[in-house]
């Protein structure tokens, strides 16, 4: 049955996935979801495909989560107004805060209110000559105690009783059954939907021993920004943004963002990004190391496929064993990763591309890579 929602095509030993809903910048839904999971299970087991290409339909890579789809399906018709970008600024539809707060007589922000505390005080705030607040964030006090000592915080418990972490990192947790649309009565919650479409695409992208990259071709947005990051290698067309929004409707970063980037832009810069939800250019994105290249929108995918096709020819074997040995020794001590590293070598010099290496070299002709 042909997908619906991604397009799949192959040749020369590169797979290209291209996320193909344009009409709404690509935005996941659980059927896309579905789709990029099947596809990605039948290049893992096809011999044929020996690098990855992951790109989006239209003037987007992807736009991340569908919260307008999601926003229908939870609160109904009681959705709020949405801002949606001008041509030259964000092209995604997004709630935008505003975290600004001048004080009672400014403008732009929320005013600031008497705060109740334990006991049914309350705390007037107070302001500083230019409006800066002087206790803009009161610690509740328990006045039963005596000198009102400050309560202790409550331990709060996983309402479905399931580890918040898998004890197995590099295991892709089970799906049993098919993912509901959002639009079915039992469509899934944002969290079910992380733990069995997400988080499993994710392990995918990094668990296969084939090269995987992107190119991205326009805004790579929240869950799209993740799967980005997912991938080994990341080209950028200078019209390319990338942008952590989750904030700026009350979540936190997902599919994997948390985890790659700060490993990719340093951890001040990541913070930065996701606690204001502003997007990094694609020129910033390649000066802090988010991307390898930036290139003309027109030659973005010739690029990237010129890249894909050198891999596919090359030792493939080779390179996946070189994809395992360089994420899990960033989490290793020094003498972990050197014993790793030795297993790799032994998995590697068994392989029949490891024999035609040393016959092309000795023979001092190009060598014919098979991929095992």
């Amino acid at each position: 049955m042909p997908y619906q929602f991604i397009n799949f095509e192959r040749s020369d030993g590169v797979g290209q996935v291209t996320l193909n809903r344009p009409d709404q910048l690509n935005a996941f839904t659980p059927e896309m979801l579905h789709e990029l999971a099947d596809v990605f299970k039948g290049m893992e087991r096809d011999p044929m495909v020996r690098a990855i290409i992951i790109t989006g339909a239209g003037r987007a890579f992807c736009g991340g989560e569908n919260f307008r789809q999601r926003a229908e399906a939870e609160l109904g018709n009681s959705t709020p107004p949405v801002q949606t970008g001008s041509q030259n600024g964000p092209s995604f539809e997004t709630f935008t805060p505003n975290f600004s707060n001048p004080g009672p007589s400014g403008s732009g922000g929320t005013p600031y209110t008497p705060v109740s505390i334990a006991g049914g005080s309350t705390v007037q705030p107070q302001f500083a000559s230019d409006n800066t607040p002087l206790n803009p964030s009161p610690v509740p006090l328990d006045i039963n105690r005596p000198g009102g000592t400050p309560i202790q915080p409550v331990e709060i418990t996983n309402p479905r009783n399931q580890p918040v972490f898998s004890q197995n990192q590099d295991s892709p947790e089970p799906v049993s059954g098919s993912l509901p649309s959002l639009g079915s009565p039992s469509g899934p919650t944002l969290a079910e939907q992380v733990r069995r479409a997400y988080n499993p695409l994710i392990r995918q992208m990094r668990n296969i021993e084939k090269p995987v990259i992107a190119a991205v071709n326009g805004i790579a947005a929240g869950t799209g920004l993740g799967l980005a990051l997912a991938c080994d290698i990341r080209y950028a067309s200078e019209r390319a943004r990338f942008v952590e929004v989750s904030v700026r409707i009350g979540l936190l970063p997902g599919s994997g963002t948390g985890y790659f980037l700060p490993r990719l832009i340093g951890l001040t810069k990541a913070m930065e990004m996701a606690f204001n939800g502003d997007e990094l250019d694609a020129v910033a994105a390649e000066k802090y190391g988010l991307v390898s290249r930036v290139i003309a929108p027109d030659n973005l995918l010739d690029e990237t496929r010129k890249l894909a096709v050198r891999l596919a020819k090359g030792p493939t074997r080779a390179i996946g064993l070189t994809k395992q040995m360089m994420y899990r020794s960033a989490t290793m001590g020094l003498e972990q990763a050197l014993d790793f590293e030795a297993h790799l070598v032994d998995e590697a010099v068994r392989s029949q591309d490891y024999k035609e290496g040393l016959r092309a070299f000795n023979e001092r002709r190009p060598p014919e890579y098979k991929g095992y």
